[in-house]
Order: structure tokens, then sequence, then C-alpha cells
């Protein structure tokens, strides 16, 4: 009675491929005279480790936003855990290059975001929403502030009829 060893599927092996990031994500911050500053805001499946894969940017690079040697970027990632800082090392027309990206970790929130029993209120990268628990649907559009999320919150379950 030996050990048993299945047999390793292939696509186990196959390396895992990053997201490119949305255009839309990458904001200029300031045009200076040497070099400009850009916003990024990562896609959710981004993770610190894909910074170093040139192809990343693939979609950033056929934009007017298009990155260039020298440009510095203040990329945030999807959830707000933690932020990159980084400077352009090289680019072309497919991808680009980070000189060393430095990576700072944002401390838990200080305040969790307000939950009940049926939604609890979430951020999505753009705003805050409110989120069904049963099955992770999304029920609002994006708000400012989570006190606006809270307020649709509590809109979304049944009102008593003024009577």
């Amino acid at each position: 009675m030996g050990l048993k060893i299945s047999p390793v599927d292939d696509a186990d092996l196959t390396p895992r491929q990053p997201p490119a990031i949305n255009p839309a994500l990458v904001t200029m911050n300031n045009n200076g005279f040497a070099w400009r500053d850009f916003l990024v805001r990562l896609p959710a499946e981004c993770v610190a480790d894909d910074l170093k894969e040139p192809s990343l940017w693939r979609k950033v690079q056929t934009t007017q936003n298009s990155l260039r040697r020298h440009d510095h970027l203040y990329i945030v990632s999807f959830d707000e855990s933690w932020i990159a800082e980084a400077i352009v090392a090289d680019a072309d027309r497919n991808r680009a290059i980070l000189a060393r990206p430095r990576i700072t970790t944002f401390p838990e929130r200080f305040d969790a975001l307000f939950q009940d029993d049926v939604y609890r209120v979430i951020w999505n990268g753009s705003g805050y929403c409110v989120e069904r628990k049963a099955d992770g649907r999304r029920m609002t559009q994006p708000a400012a502030t989570p006190q606006l999320a809270e307020r649709e919150l509590v809109l979304l379950h049944p009102q008593k009829s003024g009577q």
C-alpha cells in the first residue's frame, strides 16, 4: 500500500498572467517640465508582484497617458491596503518597466464599514457600495463617502407606509 500520487496537470504549471491596467484608471496629476506624475488605480486581480511585469501596462501604452522614462507613478491597490511609488525606467508602445517600486502597506481601517444581517458597505475601487452578503451582488452605485452608502443600505430595507 504505497502512497498514491496524482499526475500533475499542465494547467497548474502555467505562470499567472497579470491583468492589463485599464487606461481609464490612470490619471495625470502633474505635467511638469522634466517628468509627469500619475495616479494609477490597480484592478482587483493585481498583486504587488505584478508591478515587475512590463506587459501590465500594455493597454496604457496605446493612450495619450502612455508612460515615458522618468515619469513618477503613485500606484494604489484596489482595496487601498497598500500603495507603490515608482519611476518609469523604460517604456515603449507595448510595455513599461518600473525601477524598484517602493511598497507601503496601510494599517487596517480605524473604523469598520457598516453592515447589518443582509447587507454590507464595501469599497469597490471607485467609491463605497452596498453589497448583499448572501451572493456578493452589488446593490447600489458607488457613493463618495461611507455615510452615503450607509444611507442607501437603510433604504434597501422595506419601509412601513406612513399610515
